[in-house]
């Protein structure tokens, strides 16, 4: 113990010495463990740490399979769940969910709230008991009973957490419904912004109802069955029902998702390679200590070989060694550890909201053990290589003043590798980022076929008071003509569903005179909107003309159709007059009066679907449905929103406001996590190739210094500066191309991970490769040129008297 402590002692006085060195190498350690640290307490906080539910890793989603109109996990018909349920033998329970919106009104300002209508036993399915009252009865969900349990948000921040609760009724769109419980302030299903759950009300026909698609299902494998069993069982129970069912369920299958792997969706993947890139960072930083390691090694040989020669044994010279190395880790460790809790709060964007609130990363036991383990390992990992060099270098040589040993030899092998290594780890890191740069600027390339500049949407949705929709459309054109007269308010309409907004809300249709094409898609877009949402969205027409506002109740019906449409069911002709119906199975027939481009309704990643657009004038319902507020500012839509807020609550004060965004922030939001991944592999990558550099030109400037006989026998028998500065840079590119060989191997495999992530260029995109290697090659080439300057200028006479 007492020759440990001494070796502490010794290693703080080196440090306090070297205080340049040190400073570089704890700067270097705390951003290596900063990043992985802040990283891996993400990944323990979103993948490692167990749902809020009894037995989570039994429960699954089951989706209907209907890839080949393009929704791999579409959500169930009711009269799919119902069969899946009593058919299925895999499972204890199934249980359905869907989506409900109502304004909760009466006990303050009217606020939108998002919840879930579903069946009785949801909340035994999922294992969850509320904190306070009961869950639902078999009886309430029969009788459409009006009862309600809240979010444990809600019931904090609209009722101050009131031990009564349960004793209160609340206003939903009008309507009283008795509240019977609170949830725990963890439970959250699929979305942690749902404040309300009531029972779905399962009456006969929506029992039977297998041509609409809205639920959510939930089920709880039975004790010993595995995910395989549940997906052959379910595959053939969705065969039997396209037997049973050929025209409703002919595209339909049935896929089992593990219910953690569907809330996560692509987050894992996106972190666990966030970390391999954090990894890589430490990894050249150790690389780097370990070669400055080295070259202090070098300087101290006769310090060692005295403590050698006067006793020292060789595993106490490497013990000290690695002494050093591990306080300097540790420091570096505990630096690291404060910087990143800035990392955490960059990192917890990527927290999917099917998560709970309180999922968040932070600093906690596991990630302190972490960090410690971490910052041991790493300081082993960078100074165990110089420690046993150090420790068999020759006495005899290093006592001998300007000796050359063999471990110089060594030392300078062992640093010309490690530079190779952090090249190739950069060169991987740089890749990664130039293909995620190249999507974000693909994406950001891609036509929309609208302008999502200065648009500003939010939602105000109507209440059962709207039913009429003469009523609807009334409160609307009022808002639409009060709005439209603000100052900078160019337009002003609403919508049904808005671009990127979902990638469903479609409807089957009929081409009249037309026989149904089974190889295209049996489904369109649905949209409906106000006369002139077309004309806010600024979306291009390519024939016809737009709805003028003369579409009403009573006119003839018509709807506008989108490129894709036209071009598939009339590819040499106008289809202009053409007609088409949504209804069935009685069909009502609409006249196509315009065709518009192809917008981008389902986001960057989905193919392009037929569309429909429809006035909602002339839609039972659409109107109330059509509840989007879209509005076209002249210079920033924010300002406008206070007085729109206004407008509404001046209008009718019981609608609220909600889903206030920008359009291109509505954009941003689908591609927030590429973003991120770009941002943080950007910044690795940057750090990386900094780290290489410095790396690179330790090497050579120690070269330098080491061959300096070498370079004043060459320049006094006629070498040129040229001829020096030449062996320097071909030096220093050579290790570099052994790096880029190394890396461009690396890069090929590990680039499939972020396949996924990427969108128009491929993983093994060769201008990204090639760019990415021509840059390291003039960064290399720069960091060649002091220590190359530096040889050519040396004077043989003076260097050899030194020598």
């Amino acid at each position: 113990m007492s020759s440990f402590v001494s070796d502490l002692r010794y290693a703080l006085r080196l440090l306090r010495q070297a205080p340049g060195f040190t400073l570089v190498a704890l700067c270097a350690l705390a951003l290596g463990i900063g990043a992985n640290s802040a990283i891996f307490s993400t990944l323990s906080a979103v993948i490692l740490r167990p749902l809020p539910y009894a037995d989570p890793d039994r429960l699954v989603m089951v989706f209907e399979d209907a890839s080949s109109i393009g929704f791999a996990h579409n959500t169930p018909a009711p009269a799919n769940f119902f069969d899946w349920r009593d058919q299925n033998h895999v499972f204890t329970d199934m249980a359905a969910a869907r989506n409900r919106t109502r304004a909760l009104t009466g006990d303050g300002s009217a606020e939108q709230l998002a919840g879930y209508a579903v069946t009785s036993n949801f909340f035994s399915v999922l294992g969850v008991s509320p904190i306070i009252g009961r869950t639902f009865t078999e009886a309430e969900d029969r009788d459409d009973a009006r009862v309600a349990l809240i979010s444990y948000s809600l019931w904090q921040r609209r009722y101050a957490a009131a031990a009564d609760i349960t004793l209160r009724s609340i206003l939903l769109d009008g309507a009283n419904y008795q509240v019977i419980g609170v949830l725990p302030r963890d439970f959250v299903y699929r979305d942690r912004r749902r404040d309300f759950f009531i029972p779905i009300h399962a009456t006969p026909e929506f029992r039977a109802t297998r041509n609409s698609h809205f639920l959510s299902v939930i089920a709880r494998l039975k004790p010993g069955a595995t995910m395989q069993q549940a997906s052959s069982d379910m595959l053939a129970i969705a065969n039997h029902l396209k037997q049973m069912y050929p025209n409703e369920n002919r595209y339909t299958g049935a896929v089992v998702v593990p219910m953690k792997e569907d809330l996560l969706g692509q987050t894992r993947t996106a972190l666990i390679i966030l970390m391999c890139a954090a990894g890589c960072v430490l990894l050249i930083a150790c690389a780097n200590l370990a070669s400055l390691l080295l070259a202090r090694a070098v300087a101290r040989k006769r310090e060692l070989a005295v403590r050698a020669a006067l006793g020292a044994r060789r595993s106490r010279l490497i013990r000290q060694l690695i002494t050093e190395g591990a306080l300097l880790s540790l420091a570096g460790g505990a630096l690291g550890l404060a910087l990143s809790l800035g990392g955490m709060r960059i990192l917890e964007r990527l927290i999917p909201s099917g998560l709970p609130a309180t999922v968040e990363p932070r600093i906690d036991l596991q990630l302190l053990l972490f960090t410690l383990a971490l910052s041991l390992v790493t300081g082993v990992l960078f100074s165990i290589v110089p420690a046993f060099q150090a420790a068999r270098a020759s006495v005899n040589d290093a006592l001998k003043q300007g000796g050359r040993s063999g471990a110089d030899v060594s030392s300078r092998a062992t640093r010309d590798a490690l530079v190779v290594l952090e090249v190739a780890a950069a060169l991987v890191l740089l890749t990664g980022a130039g293909l995620m740069i190249e999507t974000m600027a693909k994406l950001r390339g891609v036509d929309l076929g609208f302008r999502s500049d200065h648009l500003l949407t939010l939602r105000t949705a109507l209440g059962p008071k709207y039913n009429d929709n003469a009523a609807a459309l009334e409160y609307q054109r009022r808002v639409l003509e009060q709005v439209s007269s603000l100052p900078g308010a160019q337009a002003a309409s609403f919508a049904s569903t808005l671009p990127f907004q979902s990638i469903g809300n479609t409807q089957g249709y009929r081409v009249e005179g037309v026989a149904p094409d089974p190889s295209f898609s049996p489904d369109a877009l649905y949209r409906s909107g106000s006369w002139n949402y077309l004309e806010t969205l600024g979306v291009k027409l390519r024939e016809g003309r737009l709805f003028d506002g003369s579409e009403t109740a009573n006119s003839p019906l018509v709807l506008i159709i989108n490129e894709t449409f036209a071009r598939h069911f009339w590819p040499h002709e106008s289809a202009i007059g053409h007609r088409i119906s949504t209804d069935f199975p009685n069909p009502k027939w609409r006249t196509i009066i315009g065709v518009v481009a192809d917008v981008q309704e389902r986001g960057y990643d989905v193919w392009m679907k037929p569309g429909v657009y429809f006035p909602t004038a002339q839609e039972p319902w659409g109107t109330r449905n059509a509840d989007f507020l879209v509005v076209r500012a002249s210079g920033d839509p924010a300002t406008l929103l206070l007085a729109i807020r206004r407008i509404v609550a001046s209008i009718d004060p019981d609608v609220p406001v909600s889903n206030v965004q920008t359009m291109d922030d509505l954009i941003d939001a689908t591609i927030s996590n590429r973003q991120q991944q770009m941002s943080l592999l950007s910044a690795f990558a940057a750090l990386a190739l900094l780290l290489a550099c410095i790396g690179l030109y330790g090497v050579l400037a120690y070269t330098v210094t080491q061959r300096s006989r070498e370079i004043g026998l060459r320049m006094a028998l006629g070498a040129s500066s040229w001829n020096v500065t030449g062996l320097v840079v071909r030096h220093g590119l050579t290790l570099t191309a052994s790096g880029l060989a190394l890396g461009l191997a690396g890069s090929w495999a590990s680039t499939r991970a972020i396949k996924t992530a990427l969108y128009g260029v491929s993983a093994t995109d060769p201008k990204t490769f090639l760019a990415v290697a021509a840059l390291l090659i003039l960064v290399a080439l720069a960091a060649c040129l002091i220590p190359a300057r530096r040889a050519a200028q040396l004077d043989p006479i003076v260097v050899l008297r030194e020598e």
